[in-house]
């Protein structure tokens, strides 16, 4: 085995700080919820997580899939000594990004009565919807920030600027505010996540500078960095669309209480995608440059480490979840613990779905954009009709299935595209 896979610069010792760094992301948040479910209960928890699961999806699209583009491009090209082009790749990426979410702020500035009314179908949402959309294009920004930050190679920093900050933030403020018996509006935990984008944002624009001040001066860009990216942003929709859609028609179908019990759960279930989720951005400049230079052996050996140090990782809280279900779900308060079925289902799809971890990321680094696009599609349109069929019926346990069964799918079907590739898994 190579050296380089050992030592704290190599693979392994990227993923340690990356998940050093997301796990107190995953801490904090988990925090905040918990908190916010004190404070507010099932109704404060539905309307703050509904309004951010859209803000996110925002966010997703107002990226135009260039994130995935810019780790690649900056990735291979400073792998190749080509650091005015790395330059280019980011100054073009963040520009356009930050259009688009300025553009889709604006959007939700103006119609948030209207999209709370007649899209989420919850005229509660409207406000905390209108408020947390003001940080949409400050995290549009942070992420672009952060992908450029994981080319270079700065792994631990590039993860605490896409999360853990803002919820570090808002965790120490809601401490405070409930310490103090301060009572708090319906939306005012946007405000907090808007005051900790901010921050997040100075933070990031920071560390940009101090990335790129060695690189060469911008020259003109080889590669059509939308025209890929536009396949990237469909398939980063189809992997959100079934989370934002499941959440706005358990809302709409259930009331915002049920949406907050269903929210708790996604969230326990989440701190699994999070492992997943913190993997595969870690790991997608190593699958670029692996693939760039043909070293598929290389790539197969990564893929089986990851899936065997998540599966390890995964265990305890699998177990938890097994065990006391309900206590679990208690600890955010009496009023969740009806939702502990759903986090059951939502927890052992995350488990399942580890056992494929990262194939996505190697199917994009290796531009099968198409591929992926196609999978996510069918994935979406799969989350789509069981959100029908099964979420008015059966609210917050619809929902789990919904969302758990396509994740599933696209988790296999990428990684027989993977070995199809000619990757070695086995």
């Amino acid at each position: 085995m190579k050296r380089e896979v050992l030592h704290l610069r190599g693979v392994r010792g990227q993923m340690v700080v990356g998940f050093g760094v997301k796990g107190l992301g995953a801490v904090t948040s988990f925090l905040f919820t918990w908190l916010l479910a004190r404070a507010a209960g099932p109704v404060g928890v539905g309307t703050f997580g509904t309004s951010l699961t859209t803000v996110q999806m925002c966010v997703i699209l107002s990226l135009l899939g260039l994130d995935a583009i810019l780790v690649r491009s900056v990735s291979v090209n400073l792998s190749l000594k080509r650091t005015g082009q790395a330059r280019s790749a980011a100054v073009h990426a963040i520009r356009m990004g930050a259009a688009a979410g300025l553009t889709l702020m604006s959007a939700i500035v103006l119609f948030h009565s209207q999209i709370a009314t007649h899209v989420i179908g919850s005229a509660l949402v409207g406000t905390s919807l209108m408020v947390l959309s003001l940080a949409i294009p400050i995290m549009v920004y942070c992420r672009l920030v952060s992908t450029v930050l994981r080319g270079v190679g700065w792994i631990g920093i590039s993860q605490s600027i896409d999360g853990p900050i803002t919820t570090s933030f808002a965790s120490s403020v809601m401490i405070f505010v409930l310490l103090s018996g301060i009572p708090i509006s319906l939306y005012f935990p946007s405000q907090l996540y808007v005051i900790g984008w901010i921050l997040c944002g100075v933070v990031a624009t920071i560390l940009y500078r101090r990335a790129i001040r060695s690189w060469d001066p911008r020259e003109a860009l080889s590669e059509r960095m939308l025209r890929s990216g536009f396949l990237i942003l469909v398939a980063n929709a189809n992997n959100l669309f079934t989370d934002w859609f499941a959440t706005i028609l358990l809302a709409a179908t259930h009331g915002p209480a049920e949406a907050g019990v269903f929210r708790v759960g996604y969230q326990i279930a989440s701190t699994l995608k999070l492992f997943s989720a913190t993997a595969e951005t870690i790991l997608q400049p190593v699958f670029a440059v692996a693939y760039k230079h043909g070293d598929l052996a290389r790539i197969g050996r990564v893929l089986r480490l990851t899936i065997l140090g998540l599966t390890l990782a995964s265990v305890p809280l699998g177990i938890a979840v097994l065990v006391a279900p309900h206590w679990i779900m208690h600890i955010f308060g009496s009023q969740f613990a009806s939702g502990a079925l759903a986090m059951q289902v939502m927890v052992f799809g995350q488990l399942i779905s580890l056992l494929f971890a990262a194939s996505g990321s190697v199917l994009t680094m290796a531009g099968r954009e198409r591929l992926t696009v196609a999978l996510t599609s069918v994935s979406a349109i799969l989350g789509g009709v069981l959100s029908v069929l099964l979420i008015p019926p059966y609210g917050a346990l619809g929902a789990a299935i919904a969302i758990g069964a396509p994740v599933l799918f696209l988790r296999v079907a990428s990684m027989t595209a993977v070995m199809r590739l000619g990757v070695p898994i086995f």
